[in-house]
């Protein structure tokens, strides 16, 4: 088995190389190449803006993720595309605000000491909590990748895991619009968790080619770690009590 490599153009639709996803005959005026494997174009989504592609994101279409992964994208062989990085910064910054506004608004029938800290030791705290977190699961899932497909078996770049998981957590920002419109304290955010978790599997899915059911273990391994990590750092700090308001 070997997975689809970014470096080459890629036939949305059915996962086969491509040589060219369109012709430019001048400027604003191109073609889209067919497959000559499923006779479809090849990337329709050159022509789409991106309230389209976000749309099948979050319909979960894999072939949006082919088109993010392979086409879209600059391929690199190490390092991670800047625009993903940002994108991976923010994310890291949302859990932050997340797991912030959770304890603001709960520490009341808490009584958390960690409230009476003062507030920049707080976001210090919190943010580097979300760091480990984000680098633990990061480095779960390559592992749970090594070890479960084999380097024997794929040729496997793994930044492009990386990448993959990143863009796909793009429903961790619909937790913002909760909280502005104070759609019940947070108390439904575990349907975005349940997205995001989705979004994950059909994201590394299409990039390593292998089945759901598969991409589903490789993931949960990777958030084992994390939870395990996040406990581990909360109980070193001697802050118990916030398991109960920080969770994943």
């Amino acid at each position: 088995m070997i997975c689809h490599m970014p470096n080459m153009p890629t036939c949305v639709e059915c996962g086969a190389p491509v040589t060219n996803l369109y012709t430019e005959y001048s400027k604003g005026n191109i073609r889209l190449t067919p497959c000559e494997k499923c006779k479809k174009f090849a990337d329709k989504y050159v022509e789409h803006d991106f309230v389209i592609i976000f749309i099948d994101m979050l319909l979960h279409k894999p072939q949006v993720y082919r088109h993010l992964l392979f086409n879209r994208l600059e391929y690199r062989d190490h390092g991670i595309d800047p625009n993903v990085f940002k994108l991976g910064i923010l994310l890291i910054l949302f859990d932050v605000y997340i797991k912030w506004f959770r304890l603001e608004k709960y520490y009341t029938a808490s009584n958390i000491p960690f409230i009476e800290q003062p507030v920049f030791l707080q976001y210090l705290y919190i943010l580097f909590l979300c760091v480990i977190e984000f680098v633990v699961f990061q480095f779960g899932v390559r592992l749970a990748v090594s070890f479960y497909i084999g380097d024997k078996y794929a040729i496997i770049k793994y930044n492009y895991i990386a990448i993959a998981l990143i863009i796909s957590s793009f429903g961790k920002i619909l937790l913002i619009l909760m909280v502005i419109w104070d759609y019940n304290g947070l108390e439904y955010s575990w349907l975005i968790n349940i997205v995001v978790l989705t979004s994950n599997v059909e994201a590394l899915a299409v990039f390593l080619n292998v089945g759901y059911f598969k991409t589903l273990l490789i993931l949960i391994f990777g958030l084992g770690l994390k939870v395990l990590a996040q406990i581990f750092f909360i109980q070193i700090t001697n802050n118990p009590l916030l398991l109960t308001l920080l969770s994943i």
